[in-house]
């Protein structure tokens, strides 16, 4: 690489001053804007130097390759001779702790959700939730002129509410437009063609943990299909900003590596480019696979040949965007002859006529540049194409950076990630760990001290024990010793053989293991979280909420990590939005299957990222439901639980919504069964007094006819006995009586008599069936 550069700032001071495009985008304008910029990141003492020091330290603890050299110093090993074999691996306890996090992370999912807030989407909203309250508060009655007219009132698919509770909480969740949720499915499309539920979200979430930084590049290609790209936290630049997401910088970008052959591809002339065989061949030079001069040398046949030997080779280009305030002049001038109008583009002249005005428009515009910084080649340098422009009318002229950075909990542009956090504590552990070695290494066994005089002076008796060594062995093999206590002149003799117990070996050890979890109890209070505290809750004997509640802490302590990644998702999903809203508006082919011009024309999106259920959530969920169908088996005609674990498994709320549903239903119809039969009961109640009435009412009605029938018999018979004529007005009724009276007895007496008869046959019919047997022979 080239000697650092000595550019100013100046060029920068002078790009954002100028609001004259034409100037501004003259290539070489832009490529001292470049060196003004590059000039930041070259140095070992620039910020961008000392941040990535930083990086390269945090990525040795998160893979646990961290350098062992400096313990070689500490314990004072690092000479030519050594006397004790250590392990110099490091522990791996900072990969243990965050790959367990990342896991953690991992299992969450989520998902965008667009909603629209321009005035027009904002208004078809309140008509849909009209609508549903209008056919909630009269439901009884749409239903029943369907069911009279056969017409149905109710259109399909509407959404009738069972209650007032219901109905609000659809209005404020469930009430989306087609086009919210079109553009929800496009955006989610987008991030996961591109791998950001699955490899690129564990990548992100390790860069979150292990740097504190994490970006993205959202860009649309020439056939209107939408990327984002993953950028490495080492390869990122930005200029000054007080906030997390860096939304006040005024240029930002990467450094990335890249073959010559896509170098050639991207902007060769033959491509469409501005560069040459000739001045790409002169880039590859300050490749590193470049290294004589003399093994490849430019030919004119390189710019018709299909393979080049420097194509392969592998070149250092800064990438970045510039933020600028731009105005572009028109003169307007109103013809005197015809009075039409003719609009010129151009500076404000000196001097206007009566018949001109100028006219300025104003809007903010990100220039894009591509520079080489090891041969100083400006390779581009443009207004970008296809600009993320904000939807919100109020926004017009706005411009958003095609490249999204977080840097969670910053402060003057340095934060403290996880790796940091526990930095000291591990290489306190990893030292105690090396000084355990060194002592057990270095342990010495216990021994004895042997008496070789008095060893010598020992009369055992019969015994052919005249070596030192046999005796040694019988008190290693058996414990025991045997032997005189004074010699032949009646000297004491001392012990021979002493144990000698190392004694100060276990203190020490145990010291060293103090110090170790001291240690690690450090490194939990600085991380704020115990790496076993789930682990110990997942134990067989341990509650499910238990669990949780360990979740909960760890999220706590941990969480503004994960929240870094859904922070920098929904900026990323805002600029996809209006990236899907560009491709659309400008007849691009590659969402037409989803979506058409009418849904995106005069939409203003907002993007969000939402947590989908997690499995505690569904869990909670389907026992609730189990617990209810095996109380009420019945209760599975109105719901389908399998459709309902559909549900939970994208919406919970959704599905709780769908159950209570089903419940309601069940309940409503066991009160309308209830009802039925109360009415049922009711009714055969009241007929039972009726047929009661109208059989009192006959009972009394015949007790009369007969008391009548009685008195007037009773006054003939009365009048026979004094022999009183019965007078002619009253002979009609008298006769009409008897008769009534007679033809009841006439029957009667008839019918005694029948049946009399009827006996009478029968008996002689008995009598003369025994004399016609004995006749028979």
């Amino acid at each position: 690489m080239n000697s650092e550069p000595t550019y100013s700032g100046q060029p920068l001071k002078d790009f954002q001053l100028t609001t004259n495009v034409a100037s501004k985008s003259d290539i070489s304008f832009g490529k001292k804007v470049a060196e003004s910029i590059y000039s930041t990141l070259y140095g070992n003492q620039t910020y961008f130097w000392i941040r990535n020091n930083r990086f390269r330290k945090n990525r040795q603890i998160a893979t646990g390759k961290i350098d062992m050299s400096v313990y070689l110093d500490r314990l004072e090993m690092n000479g030519k001779s050594n006397y004790v074999n250590i392990n110099w691996k490091p522990i791996l306890i900072g990969n243990t702790i965050i790959s367990r996090l990342v896991g953690q992370w991992m299992s969450r999912s989520e998902k965008v959700k667009i909603t629209a807030v321009d005035a027009m989407s904002i208004a078809e909203k309140k008509e849909k939730a009209d609508e549903a309250e209008y056919f909630f508060q009269n439901k009884e009655v749409l239903q029943e002129i369907s069911e009279q007219s056969g017409v149905p009132m109710i259109p399909q698919g509407q959404f009738v509410a069972e209650d007032k509770d219901e109905l609000d909480r659809w209005v404020i969740e469930f009430n989306n437009l087609p086009e919210e949720i079109k553009f929800s499915l496009g955006c989610n499309n987008v991030l996961s063609a591109c791998g950001w539920y699955t490899v690129l979200k564990e990548k992100i979430l390790h860069d979150s943990a292990t740097t504190g930084l994490i970006g993205t590049y959202t860009w649309m290609d020439e056939e209107g299909e939408i990327h984002v790209d993953w950028i490495r936290p080492e390869n990122a630049f930005y200029s000054y900003s007080d906030y997390p997401d860096f939304r006040d910088t005024t240029y930002r970008g990467q450094i990335k590596s890249i073959k010559i052959s896509e170098l050639r591809a991207k902007y060769g002339k033959q491509y469409g480019g501005t560069l040459t065989e000739e001045e790409i061949f002169q880039i590859a030079q300050y490749s590193k696979d470049y290294q004589l001069t003399d093994k490849i040398k430019w030919m004119q046949d390189w710019n018709v040949a299909y393979l080049r030997p420097y194509d392969e080779f592998n070149v250092d280009i800064m990438c970045f965007e510039i933020k600028s305030f731009d105005s572009n002049g028109y003169i307007v001038t109103k013809t005197k002859k015809n009075n039409s109008t003719i609009i010129r583009k151009g500076q404000k002249p000196e001097k206007l006529d009566d018949n001109q005005e100028y006219l300025e428009e104003k809007r903010w515009n990100i220039y894009e540049g591509i520079y080489c910084p090891t041969a100083r080649k400006m390779i581009k340098w443009n207004i970008k194409n296809n600009m993320i422009r904000p939807q919100d009318p109020k926004e017009i002229g706005n411009v958003e950076f095609s490249y999204s950075f977080y840097m969670y909990q910053q402060q003057d542009m340095r934060n403290v990630s996880i790796a940091e956090k526990i930095e000291e504590p591990i290489e306190q552990m990893i030292l105690a760990r090396l000084k355990i070695q060194q002592l057990v290494a270095k342990m010495v066994p216990s021994g004895a001290a042997i008496d070789v005089d008095a060893m010598q002076e020992l009369d055992l008796g019969l015994g052919d024990f005249s070596k030192p060594m046999d005796v040694q062995k019988i008190w290693e093999q058996t414990g025991k010793l045997y032997y005189r206590g004074r010699d032949a002149e009646g000297q004491p003799i001392p012990l021979p053989i002493k144990e000698l117990a190392n004694s100060g070996f276990a203190p020490q050890l145990q010291a060293l293991i103090q110090l170790y979890q001291f240690h690690y109890q450090v490194l939990k209070d600085e991380l704020g979280d115990d790496p076993n505290l789930l682990q110990q809750a997942a134990t067989p004997r341990v509650a499910v909420q238990n669990i949780e509640s360990s979740k909960q802490l760890s999220n706590n302590s941990t969480g503004y990590v994960y929240d870094a990644f859904l922070y920098l998702m929904e900026d990323t999903s805002r600029k996809i939005s209006c990236l899907l809203n560009t491709s659309v508006t400008m007849a691009g082919k590659a969402y037409r299957e989803m979506f058409n011009e009418e849904d995106a024309r005069g939409r203003n999106f907002l993007a969000k990222v939402e947590m989908l259920p997690s499995q505690f959530e569904i869990d909670k969920l389907e026992a609730m439901m189990n617990n209810a169908i095996s109380s009420t088996p019945l209760l599975t005609v109105y719901l389908d639980p399998f459709k309902i674990m559909r549900i939970a498994k994208e919406n919970v709320q959704l599905a709780e919504m769908y159950f209570r549903q089903g419940q309601k239903r069940y309940i409503k119809f066991e009160q309308q069964k209830a009802q039925q039969n109360a009415e049922m009961n009711n009714q055969a109640n009241q007929q039972s007094i009726q047929l009661k009435a109208q059989a009192d009412e006959m009972i009394e009605k015949k007790k009369s006819e007969s008391k009548q029938k009685e008195l007037v018999i009773q006054g003939l018979f009365d009048l026979a006995k004094i022999q009183v004529p019965i007078p002619e007005e009253l002979k009609g009724v008298v006769a009409s009586v008897v008769q009534n009276f007679q033809v009841p007895v006439e029957l009667e007496n008839q019918q005694i008599q029948q049946s009399i008869q009827e006996q009478q046959q029968q008996a002689e019919m008995e009598q003369q069936q025994p004399i016609e047997n004995e006749a028979q022979p």
